[in-house]
């Protein structure tokens, strides 16, 4: 039999992923009409409000749109929790 070691408590600790490369944010824009979509845009939410605007001036009754905005998280170990020198995998 493998001996086997149950971690009852370990610290973890949740935040934005603020590491390089990775947006704040990025933002879907859906016509509620006719559920046209503007795929992921910038990660400003410009290019999906632009979008809305001509959207809405080539179709003007189409006034209703949903915005989707997805943040990305990250959890780390703690110092203190036995995992903090395991490396994640990517």
């Amino acid at each position: 039999m493998t001996p086997r070691l149950h971690l009852a408590v370990a610290d973890w600790a949740l935040s934005f992923d603020d590491r390089e490369n990775v947006p704040e944010a990025v933002f879907e824009m859906q016509c509620m009409i006719c559920h046209a979509v503007l795929g992921v845009g910038d990660t400003k939410g410009e290019s999906s409000q632009l979008w809305a605007l001509k959207h809405t001036g080539r179709h003007p009754n189409h006034r209703v749109f949903k915005l989707a905005t997805a943040t990305f998280w990250r959890v780390d170990p703690m110092p203190s929790n036995p995992y903090a020198d395991v490396t994640p995998t990517p």
